[in-house]
């Protein structure tokens, strides 16, 4: 792949990549995510928030113990990239990400999955059972 020729598809090279983080993601099932804190500061206020208001000291570690390793790397993919694509969001993980989304206040992603689900199941009436869901 030749850098430079596409913003998202050179960013999607930073998203759980050791090399360029500066930040251990440990999700619910301990496995660890890496990310860059610039980045997700500047794209959801609730790492704005966890990241940098709880003291100077800048943990190397933040923890959401709640949240599944599948869903937080879908939420990484879109802090980073400001879309996800399709074959990553599965009837297995939408639920869990729509709370991890709404966690993080996205509701442009919450909208996203509730979209790319309805375009699989091809059928708009999907929408209420994940809404129940949630």
């Amino acid at each position: 792949m030749v850098r430079g020729n596409s913003l998202i598809n050179d960013l999607r090279l930073l998203i759980n990549n050791p090399r360029y983080s500066d930040l251990e993601i440990i999700c619910k099932d301990n496995y660890v995510l890496y990310g860059n804190r610039a980045i997700l500061a500047a794209r959801s206020e609730v790492f704005e928030r966890v990241l940098f208001t709880r003291s100077e000291d800048l943990d190397k570690q933040v923890s959401f113990l709640k949240i599944e390793a599948s869903s937080m790397k879908i939420i990484l993919e879109y802090l980073y990239t400001g879309t996800v694509l399709e074959r990553d969001i599965t009837t297995n993980n939408a639920f869990e990400t729509l709370n991890a989304a709404d966690f993080f206040q996205l509701e442009n992603l919450q909208d996203l999955i509730y979209k790319k689900m309805c375009e699989k199941e091809g059928n708009e009436n999907k929408s209420p059972e994940l809404l129940s869901k949630a």
